[in-house]
């Protein structure tokens, strides 16, 4: 899969721009603030449904602007398609596959992959467990889109369920049936979750170790499992995972009355992450947790092209220059066969890697250039345009993901 084309009108700071990207590898490049990760960000819209970093859609929208749009083209093996967004200054956002409207953006999560490196996710291995539940709930969407449903559903009975458990004693007692049924309804979606979450570790942790392994040299050995309080081991059954998650919910309730939230689920689950034996979010070196963030990804891109066959798109957010120059060279061995779109205000080496694109950013403008070893030949800049469209109102479906839920202190 590689993606061939984006387009950008009022986009962030970009007015109206067109990039054409190779399919191997692409580098940004250019001062700070000139516009570079929010091409970066307007690709990565189309593979989660929202933005990596804007908090409120309205903010990807160009300064004194009522409206963006962003358009992409990728191929994948099976053919060539197009995805859109329209986003609106009043809220909410619209998108397209091949110019026919969708009704819920978690429609057109997983047509086009994408895996996200940015410098935020180096503290992914010391960071709260809430970090690395966006990690797994990000990149199984991708894959499996009956994982987002059972995520909003989740969602939405947590909510209900904690509204109760903050009501006081009096008004408790005419909801004691619904309560019942909802802590049913969360032990069954919490076992269908967690069981995803298991399976997906499992390949999570064979690919890490073998990326660790390259990268250390085999002088230390991690180990990736999934930590939650009604798992014993990872071949426990779905019914025995909602048997314990049932138990816990029941048990505790007066312990989550006084707390006023649900206290057990996946949304309180971890990924437990040992260099040895030992967890390292206590016991592991900046340098041991950048590898192993650095293997996270990249083993996050071997899993995708198990599940679909081919490999995803590679996006680097400004995170070659936060990695020491072995750590640099490592990554930049195992990316020739992908593509692979990262941005820089450094130059880089790219000297043995023969497929290259360079695009300079200039003010959210581009200019572009064409490499292989060497700058060969300079494309002057062409306006790109989008065909006129009418933004309509839409009961847009925004992706909530259970990681966000507060961690336990």
């Amino acid at each position: 899969m590689y993606c061939k084309r984006i387009e950008f009108i009022n986009f962030r700071n970009i007015e109206n721009e067109f990039l054409e990207l190779c399919d191997g590898i692409n580098v940004i490049h250019g001062e700070n603030a000139q516009g570079k990760t929010n091409i970066l960000e307007g690709i990565y819209i189309f593979a989660r449904g929202k933005s990596f970093r804007a908090f409120k859609d309205r903010e990807l929208i160009r300064f004194n602007c009522d409206e963006a749009m962003a358009k992409l083209i990728y191929e994948d093996k099976n053919s060539e398609n197009e995805l859109g967004v329209e986003i609106h200054k009043t809220g909410g956002k619209r998108f397209y596959k091949n110019r026919v409207k969708v009704n819920k953006t978690s429609e057109i999560i997983g047509d086009f992959r994408a895996v996200l490196f940015c410098p935020s996710h180096l503290g992914i291995i010391k960071d709260s467990p809430s970090v690395r539940r966006r990690f797994l709930d990000v990149a199984i969407s991708q894959l499996r889109p009956i994982y987002i449903k059972m995520l909003a559903k989740y969602n939405s009975v947590l909510e209900q369920r904690n509204a109760i458990l903050k009501m006081d004693q009096n008004q408790r007692s005419q909801y004691e049936e619904i309560l019942s049924h909802y802590s049913e309804e969360l032990a069954s979606l919490s076992a269908d979750i967690a069981g995803m979450r298991i399976d997906y570790i499992k390949k999570l942790d064979y690919w890490v170790k073998c990326f660790f392994d390259e990268m250390m040299k085999g002088r230390e050995i991690p180990k990736i499992s999934y930590e939650a309080n009604a798992k014993e081991n990872d071949q426990e059954s779905r019914e025995s995972l909602k048997n314990k998650y049932s138990c816990l919910l029941k048990d505790n309730l007066e312990k989550e009355f006084k707390s006023g939230s649900t206290l057990y689920g996946i949304h309180k689950d971890d990924l437990k992450i040992e260099i040895n034996g030992k967890d390292a979010r206590f016991y592991s070196s900046q340098g041991q947790s950048r590898s192993l963030a650095l293997a996270m990804k990249m083993a996050e891109g071997e899993i995708s092209k198990e599940y679909t066959g081919e490999y995803p798109v590679f996006l680097f957010d400004d995170v070659l220059s936060e990695l020491d120059e072995n750590r640099r060279k490592y990554i930049l061995s195992k990316i020739e066969k992908r593509q692979v779109i990262l941005t820089s205000c450094e130059p880089l080496d790219f000297n043995e890697i023969k497929n290259v694109n360079f695009i300079e950013i200039k003010d959210g403008k581009r200019e572009l250039f064409k490499a292989s070893n060497e700058i060969i030949e300079k494309i002057d800049t062409v306006d790109g345009s989008f065909e006129e469209d009418n933004f309509e109102n839409s009961d847009d479906f925004i992706i909530d993901n259970i990681s966000q839920n507060e961690d336990e202190e």
